[in-house]
């Protein structure tokens, strides 16, 4: 297992009790999902990077193009 680094976070109690309710949700920690969202973040860095990649996002028949700036 690789060596793990602590970080505290401070956060406005709506955005926590937001995360909180949706570890609820899917049944995990808060901790869990903030560490879903980080990963998630670095891929949008990554695609965000790269010339001519674009970031989509397809609900059923809909696609919207998310631009970052």
């Amino acid at each position: 297992m690789s060596e793990l680094k602590r970080y505290n976070l401070v956060l406005p109690e709506e955005l926590f009790a937001e995360l909180e309710r949706m570890a609820s949700k899917r049944h995990t920690s808060v901790v869990e999902v903030l560490r879903r969202y980080i990963k998630l973040g670095l891929l949008v860095e990554q695609i965000d990077e790269r010339p001519g990649a674009e970031l989509l996002i397809r609900e059923g028949e809909h696609e919207r193009q998310i631009v970052l700036i």
